[in-house]
């Protein structure tokens, strides 16, 4: 039962929840939680890309992990980009644009980790 509880979805719930916390506490607006909320577009890809190295953890079900991964990380991505983003404080459309360029960066991450674990496992 505990080989199940690891896996990509407690990765982006923990995430989802992170970003929760700082989208709550940019009220009122800091420049500084601004700025990072703004960068989501790339912290995004970047957890997806760290996803994959569920695959180094023996205690992990590796039957349908990828398709678990793929399922996990465009649906986490989603959220976590729309809930970090909508909580910036100067919507305009540089944080649309934000979001279509991370969520770009998380297939090519899925493309890359997915080519990665085929060849490496």
């Amino acid at each position: 039962m505990s080989r199940f509880l690891i896996g990509p979805e407690l990765i982006w719930l923990a995430l989802y929840g992170i970003v929760s916390l700082i989208a709550k506490a940019n009220v009122p607006p800091v420049k500084a939680i601004d700025d990072r909320l703004e960068h989501l577009w790339f912290f995004v890809p970047l957890a997806a890309l760290l996803t994959f190295a569920l695959w180094y953890f023996p205690s992990v079900e590796k039957n349908w992990l990828l398709l678990r991964v793929w399922i996990v990380c465009v649906f986490g991505g989603h959220y976590v980009l729309e809930k970090g983003l909508g909580a910036h404080s100067q919507q305009g459309p540089g944080i649309g644009t934000a979001y279509m360029v991370g969520m770009i960066f998380v297939f090519f991450a899925l493309i890359v980790g997915s080519i990665f674990v085929k060849i490496r496992f």
